[in-house]
């Protein structure tokens, strides 16, 4: 596998004011790459306080987009907004994401469909723009956030673990398509973590699956995330003990034993 440098290029991070995404920006940041910044624009004023410490500590350069990329036309702003204002992107890393708990039939539907806009179409529609214009330079990277759900079904939360299986299978296609171009994809593979994502839309404070598998911390996770990344991973479970629950285990396990323990896990504890 060949390391991946960082210093001198060109990061774009989606979701980057809040948990893994902010997280992610200090760690590349410390190999000195140069820093694109989207969030909502609501969060406008926290990202541009944390791309100002970016640059004041790591002496990169930081640019801060706003958008929504819940919406049909928001992906494609802000690939616009970034070809208008940036230099060309190294590496795109989809991090943005929404998750819900609860069951699949009481959930709102405009709340699922906009998890699927904001973690699945997003990222899809990103890649597809921003991969073209990589093949043509011959280098390029995709840093996608996904999830140890990507692996196994998640009930309470089914749309989250759906979009993540697709998030996972699209990657590493699209891995397969592009060998040998210059472009290559990574997937970031944690467990529960503790960010904003576990403290809106209904999340209890405890499953118990954290008795099993804790939760992590986003810098833990950035950390590690990026490490792997630079050494040319492809797919990436940073905690162990999940490494050997969803890589290991799940490949010798029935399929039907998988699902009903992770129905009993992610119950409210």
């Amino acid at each position: 596998m060949n390391q991946i440098i960082l210093t001198g290029k060109h990061v774009l991070i989606t979701g980057a004011s809040s948990g893994i995404g902010r997280e992610l920006s200090r760690y590349f940041a410390m190999e000195k790459a140069h820093l694109v910044l989207a969030s909502l624009p609501a969060e406008k004023h926290v990202l541009e306080q944390w791309a100002e410490e970016l640059r004041r500590v790591y002496h990169v350069q930081v640019t801060t987009l706003t958008g929504d990329l819940s919406t049909p036309e928001g992906p494609g702003d802000l690939y616009q907004q970034v070809r208008d204002t940036c230099p060309p992107i190294d590496v795109l890393v989809n991090n943005a994401g929404i998750m819900a708990f609860g069951m699949f039939h009481e959930l709102p539907l405009e709340l699922q469909e906009k998890i699927i806009a904001v973690n699945l179409r997003a990222y899809m529609v990103l890649m597809r723009l921003f991969v073209p214009d990589m093949l043509k330079r011959g280098q390029g990277h995709i840093f996608n956030v996904s999830s140890v759900s990507a692996f196994v079904p998640t009930p309470r939360h089914t749309i989250y673990g759906a979009t993540k299986a697709f998030v996972q299978s699209l990657t590493e296609a699209v891995h397969e398509e592009v060998k040998g171009t210059g472009v290559t994809t990574f997937t970031l593979n944690p467990g529960y973590t503790d960010t904003p994502l576990l403290r809106d839309n209904g999340f209890p404070k405890k499953l118990r699956f954290y008795f099993v598998g804790g939760k992590s911390s986003p810098a833990t996770i950035a950390r590690k995330g990026v490490a792997a990344f630079k050494k040319g991973r492809r797919v990436y479970i940073p905690e162990p003990h999940l490494w050997f629950l969803f890589a290991l285990m799940n490949r010798f396990t029935p399929k039907r034993m998988i699902n009903m323990i992770s129905e009993f896990m992610v119950k409210e504890a």
